[in-house]
């Protein structure tokens, strides 16, 4: 059997209210819920979703036409660059 660690929390009355209800509706203990949202957060940090668009943006090139791009990109994104304002 797995250890589990006993620990103490201090919630807020808003926090306190959130878990009582959470637990009710689930039918379960206030220390479940608990469990249940931390292993959710845990999850959160593993998940990637292959199909998000930021993992195919580099997939094409476009072209702009300027070959400097590296450089003065400052200037092309801002419209600024080096003090220009």
């Amino acid at each position: 059997m797995e250890y589990k660690y006993r620990t103490q929390l201090y919630l807020d009355e808003e926090q306190y209210q959130f878990l009582k209800e959470r637990a009710a509706s689930y039918n379960t203990s206030m220390a479940e819920v608990v469990r249940q949202l931390i292993a959710k957060e845990q999850n959160k940090q593993e998940e990637i979703d292959p199909e998000d668009p930021i993992f195919h943006l580099g997939q094409r090139s476009i072209s702009t036409g300027r070959s400097d791009g590296s450089v003065n990109h400052d200037r092309y994104i801002y419209r600024q660059c080096c003090g220009d304002r």
